[in-house]
């Protein structure tokens, strides 16, 4: 590693990664332990501009559930510097796209795209945004209202309840249990106090990585970072109260119903282990052997006979841990006796090598076809980087 000193602060080289394209990243890392994952791609005169936070919903505090959601919303709002509006404004009259942001178990992602010649303002927006947010009441309540609406539409979706009840299910300890909007009654009970701490806890250049890609001078990239970012202090995140699971030792099921559900649907989920695991590339593959694709096992078995309308069987993987998932949408006159008899008898199949070469052949195309989409764009190729950061 090779230390630099460059305009307000000091930060070292850690790596260079090759990509795929003849791209490659170069990872850096700033005194105060913000880190830094460059990727220069001419292909087009713009940029991608990612931070990242090593902090989802799984950080939350016990019965603040949904917070780290709420507080995504937060952040575009006002600083001590900017008014109410001014963000998207300049982001908007200077030509950027792209511009939101997303919460899940493990990371709070903001980004946006913008023209080549437009680097300083990238980073003078998420600069100031990471260290002089405003947090006060009338804003809060309104983003608190925003968030409870959202939250009812999802209580809506009978597939979206589901699924928040299958995980209540599947995690017994762990804060995967709990959906990243959160739950209602959490959510009413958030104070700006709430948010304020959260914000002093978790939103630290320490705890974040910055992704630049496109059609950017790597050295001008470093300097402006080290201007904006190099004085914000580093903090210690609090850390996770729980980061496994009680060992399971029967099975857990249950039967919910909704009101507006027209179809019967079947959730199944085991627990594994977390994303950087070596058998997880062997899960993401049975997952794409049952179902991806027409001539997947379980498509030709389900979908294709007209027992099911939807079908997938995938890894949802986490920085923890993760379950390895299988849901149906069945038809009317199929019982979950068939559709659960028809899983057992082709997972067990595959458990035993009844694999037919052609078919892995297709997976493993489907999957390097996936990764190859990855770097079409700066934005594509920032999201598929900024996991790895967050799992590693």
């Amino acid at each position: 590693m090779n230390t630099h000193t460059s305009l307000n602060g000091a930060y070292r080289r850690l790596e260079a990664i090759p990509l795929l394209g003849n791209l490659s990243v170069e990872r850096y890392e700033l005194g105060n332990g913000l880190q830094v994952a460059i990727v220069v791609d001419t292909a087009n005169p713009v940029f991608t501009y990612q931070t990242w936070f090593k902090t989802g919903s799984a950080d939350e505090p016990a019965n603040r559930q949904g917070l780290a959601h709420l507080f995504e919303h937060m952040m575009f709002r006002k600083t001590s510097r900017r008014e109410m509006g001014e963000f998207d404004r300049l982001v908007s009259m200077n030509g950027g796209s792209d511009l939101n942001a997303y919460t899940s178990r493990d990371q709070t992602v903001y980004h946006f795209t913008f023209p080549d010649d437009k680097l300083e303002l990238a980073v003078d927006l998420e600069a100031d945004r990471m260290v002089n947010l405003t947090l006060d009441e009338e804003m809060f309540e309104t983003e608190k209202g925003a968030v409870l609406t959202e939250k009812q539409r999802g209580l809506d979706d009978p597939i979206r309840y589901m699924w928040e009840e299958t995980y209540k299910l599947a995690y017994t300890t762990h804060n995967y249990r709990y959906s990243t909007i959160g739950e209602t009654e959490t959510i009413k009970s958030f104070t700006v106090r709430d948010a304020r701490e959260f914000y002093t806890n978790f939103y630290a250049p320490n705890n974040a990585l910055l992704i630049v890609a496109g059609n950017i001078d790597p050295a001008r990239v470093l300097n402006t970072i080290v201007s904006s970012y190099g004085e914000i202090p580093a903090r210690t995140p609090k850390q996770r109260a729980v980061t496994t699971e009680p060992e399971q030792t029967q099975d857990r099921a249950a039967v919910v119903h909704h009101p507006k559900a027209t179809q019967s649907m079947l959730a199944k989920t085991w627990h594994i282990p977390n994303a950087v695991h070596a058998d997880y590339p062997a899960l993401a593959m049975v997952g794409k052997l049952l179902t991806s694709g027409k001539s997947a096992i379980l498509t030709e078995r389900m979908v294709h006979t007209s027992k099911v309308s939807q079908l997938f069987a995938d890894v949802f993987v986490g920085r923890d841990l993760g379950t390895f998932e299988f849901f149906a949408q069945i038809a009317p006159d199929v019982s979950f006796d068939e559709i659960e008899q028809i899983f057992r008898t082709s997972t067990e199949e595959l458990a035993h090598r009844n694999i037919d070469e052609a078919q892995l052949q297709i997976v493993k195309n489907h999957l390097l076809s996936e990764l190859y989409h990855t770097i079409v764009t700066p934005s594509s190729l920032g999201q598929n980087l900024g996991d790895s950061f967050i799992y590693a």
